[in-house]
């Protein structure tokens, strides 16, 4: 009964977090970390992340909203985005066998060094954000793609909107 009670409350918990999924704008900054500070990642597919039977589980559990957007050139997590990493963080602190990357990518304009410096400032700034909200460093992986993956094809202000994310993608939901 009480194991019953368990899962009635994380899907509660689901639901209303979905409920307060938003869009990216422009609006409601707030300055994490940033600046010039560029650590530049390999490019490329990470065989160690796959979306595994655990990683299903984290989406029904209520991480299904894994991805930060950014604006233009830069590498600052808008407060809307706030309450998708401390859900996250939440179920990581948790469920200390879950192990996640954050994939920082960047739209097609600037180039392949500069987009994959860009890409892991936005990555490195989700992990920091997560640490302060008490990840363990151990269950944080970071990667830069750049602008080699990118969320939708085109060449407008849309597409570039969506290419310049963050994405939490779970190896092991624990």
């Amino acid at each position: 009964m009480k194991a019953n009670l368990k899962w009635a409350m994380m899907l509660v918990m689901a639901v209303a977090l979905a409920a307060c999924s938003s869009k990216p704008d422009d609006t409601n900054t707030t300055s994490i970390v940033g600046g010039d500070q560029a650590i530049g990642a390999g490019v490329g597919s990470n065989p160690d992340f796959d979306d595994s039977m655990d990683a299903r589980m984290a989406k029904i559990l209520g991480i299904e909203k894994n991805t930060v957007y950014f604006d233009f050139d830069s590498d600052v997590i808008k407060a809307d985005y706030l309450p998708i990493l401390q859900a996250n963080a939440d179920y990581l602190k948790k469920h200390p066998k879950a192990r996640i990357l954050i994939a920082g990518n960047a739209d097609p304009r600037g180039s392949r060094e500069y987009n994959i410096g860009l890409g892991q400032r936005r990555a490195d700034v989700v992990r920091q954000r997560l640490t302060m909200m008490g990840v363990t460093a151990n269950q944080m992986r970071t990667v830069s793609y750049g602008s080699e993956k990118p969320a939708v094809s085109g060449n407008d202000d849309y597409a570039y909107s969506q290419d310049r994310r963050d994405d939490i993608t779970y190896d092991n939901a624990g």
